[in-house]
């Protein structure tokens, strides 16, 4: 029979486990998985030790948190005066809904950054594209990329170099994707993030607003990106991992940008050419 499941409130409390793979909760938490119950819940998970501290020193709305008995005992101090419900899970019912290959035994649910008023996930449609861009912002614009890995990596890439805002097409990976949660490894509580159904739009938008913006595309007219004249003003574009960036995406660019490659290497990642872009924007 399943113990009772109320949360663990602080660290002096003592409290039965949830011992059962389908206890409710249980099974809510494991279905985060699923992309479609993430939007219909607004909420989104991560684990370890790591990405809970620093999503709590962001304000990240945590919701719940569960913890196996190990863990609890070895963090206990990062369970403080917590203003969320914190259940005490056995090895076995945490191997239920971690994603980890090995697992610091803390899963944490999370209202989704949108609800945060200094963290943004911004549905946009073309005729509600926002009207103010602040300043010389550092951005990227990534349209179809759908690999959850680079989209992380470009995360982390993108914080770490300063950026101030990533711009996705709605067909991109999920931002809270597990996979993508983990390689951004905390960036996504850091950087703004911007969802369009329209990059042509949105481009237009930053074209009107003084920026410069280029494509990744190996075109006939692709300027090499050692010759490219690089300002605060620069914003990239980045395509799909497979067929790269769409036609209409191309032409509503100022120009198409390509990094130079020894003869006879084909492409690069595209977290890597993403890297590369970013870096020659951060130096401007």
């Amino acid at each position: 029979m399943e113990k009772s499941t109320q949360p663990l409130k602080n660290k002096n409390d003592c409290h039965p486990l949830i011992t059962s793979r389908t206890n409710p909760q249980i099974l809510a938490a494991a279905k985060l998985s699923d992309k479609k119950y993430r939007r219909e819940t607004g909420s989104f998970f991560f684990e370890g030790w790591k990405l809970f501290s620093e999503a709590r020193a962001a304000g990240v709305s945590i919701t719940q948190v569960f913890v196996t008995e190990a863990a609890y005992q070895k963090y206990t101090d990062l369970f403080a005066d917590p203003d969320f419900d914190i259940f005490l899970v056995t090895d076995a019912v945490y191997a239920k809904i971690s994603a980890e290959n090995s697992p610091q035994g803390i899963f944490c649910l999370a209202k989704n950054l949108d609800n945060l008023n200094f963290y943004h996930i911004i549905d946009i449609v073309g005729s509600q594209l926002p009207t103010i861009i602040k300043g010389e912002e550092k951005m990227l614009i990534c349209d179809g990329l759908q690999d959850p890995g680079n989209l992380g990596t470009i995360l982390r890439t993108a914080n770490a170099l300063g950026f101030d805002r990533l711009v996705l097409s709605n067909d991109c990976a999920d931002v809270y994707n597990p996979k993508v949660v983990r390689a951004a490894m905390g960036a996504l509580f850091r950087i703004r993030v911007d969802i369009t159904d329209d990059i042509p739009a949105y481009i237009a938008l930053l074209k009107k607003n003084g920026y410069h913006v280029h494509a990744a595309a190996l075109t006939d007219e692709a300027i090499p990106l050692d010759r490219l004249q690089v300002s605060k003003k620069t914003v990239f574009v980045i395509g799909n991992e497979g067929h790269g960036l769409s036609i209409q995406t191309i032409s509503a660019c100022d120009s198409a940008v390509m990094i130079p490659m020894a003869e006879g290497a084909e492409s690069l990642n595209a977290a890597i050419a993403a890297a590369l872009l970013m870096w020659e924007r951060a130096k401007a």
